[in-house]
């Protein structure tokens, strides 16, 4: 069994750090409509960054940059094969690492990787968005509505629950669709996400986790479920 230390270690190298971006150079040539979905998406991550639009906007932005992408031409573009062959499939949970699409982009593109059984453990976000975009293989992707914190647990509803292959996205706000648990049945897999944080610079953090417990849920009434709160060892340990 891994130590607490030994899993906290990992998550510092892993999906929670802000990974350092990739030493490569912003691919040379980028296809057109590639470059055009980017862009858009790239303006309203400033436009969100700078209180312009809602996370709600920006979420519908991030499913027009995925629905009918060449995800070919974007693996491409973010080196993907490379990428692939340097991400470890660890034990518990994934690994990860930040990449450029742009320059000067306003978003932060991230490559996960994953084996088979292994997850993004169930959390809950706070003060960012986030867009996930399946790269390769299958996951079982569930998603719930977050209704209200509490000390010891979260009120959720569930709304997704389906699989995710390849080119199938989802994203996540404060205002829809914030807990999410992605679990690999393939025997690897990979994701892009696009991320935003630090929506409200006036917090303390630039975001927050909190992880969740959804096996041991309790019902609520009316479709709702309350989660209890996990520390992140915990959370490895049951879903990683």
């Amino acid at each position: 069994m891994l130590l607490r230390r030994q899993l906290l270690g990992a998550l510092t190298t892993v999906w929670l750090a802000r990974a350092v971006h990739a030493a490569r150079a912003v691919p040379a040539v980028l296809d057109e409509k590639l470059k055009s979905r980017l862009r858009k998406l790239d303006d309203a991550s400033r436009a969100l960054a700078h209180g312009e639009i809602q996370p709600l906007d920006w979420q519908r932005a991030g499913a027009e940059f995925c629905d009918g992408l060449d995800v070919q031409e974007l693996c491409r573009a973010a080196d993907f094969e490379h990428m692939a062959a340097r991400l470890p499939l660890l034990p518990r949970g994934t690994s990860a690492e930040s990449i450029r699409l742009l320059d000067g982009q306003a978003f932060t593109p991230k490559i996960f990787a994953m084996g088979k059984g292994r997850a993004i453990v169930p959390h809950g976000h706070r003060n960012m968005v986030s867009q996930h975009l399946v790269l390769r293989g299958e996951m079982r992707g569930r998603h719930y509505q977050r209704l209200r914190d509490e000390e010891k647990h979260l009120l959720v509803r569930p709304t997704i629950d389906r699989v995710f292959k390849t080119g199938d996205f989802s994203s996540i706000s404060d205002q829809r669709d914030n807990v999410h648990w992605f679990v690999t049945t393939s025997e690897r897999a990979y994701t892009l996400d696009a991320i935003v944080d630090n929506l409200d610079p006036g917090r303390p953090w630039r975001f927050h986790i909190d992880f969740v417990d959804p096996d041991r849920a309790i019902a609520a009434g009316d479709g709702a479920l309350r989660l209890p709160r996990l520390e992140l060892d915990e959370c490895l340990q049951r879903y990683g």
